[in-house]
């Protein structure tokens, strides 16, 4: 299945994060979704997980230097590559 050219921006508090089992310049980050705003121009299909619990794919060095780690609320432009992969934009990364 191809899927569609998409971005979201999510904003959510950090539940977890682990490294990336196969991605080696990754980490998989759990985030608790509060809020979720459409991007002008693109799908978004994150809109029903306003509230749940969803994982996305950081980079590793982006995550260092935001000294991620659980608890911290962030927010960023997210995207998915399948349905059941998402990823960060990681320009568009901020913590709240």
């Amino acid at each position: 299945m191809q899927i569609i050219e998409n971005w979201a921006d999510v904003q959510g508090r950090i539940i977890e994060i682990k490294p990336h089992p196969k991605l080696q310049d990754f980490v998989v980050v759990r985030l608790q979704v509060s809020q979720v705003s459409p991007v002008r121009g693109y799908p978004n299909l994150f809109e029903s997980t306003e509230g749940k619990a969803i994982d996305v794919n950081i980079p590793t060095a982006r995550a260092q230097t935001l000294s991620l780690r659980p608890g911290i609320v962030i927010s960023g432009r997210v995207r998915k590559s399948n349905p059941t992969t998402a990823f960060v934009h990681p320009d568009l990364l901020s913590v709240r």
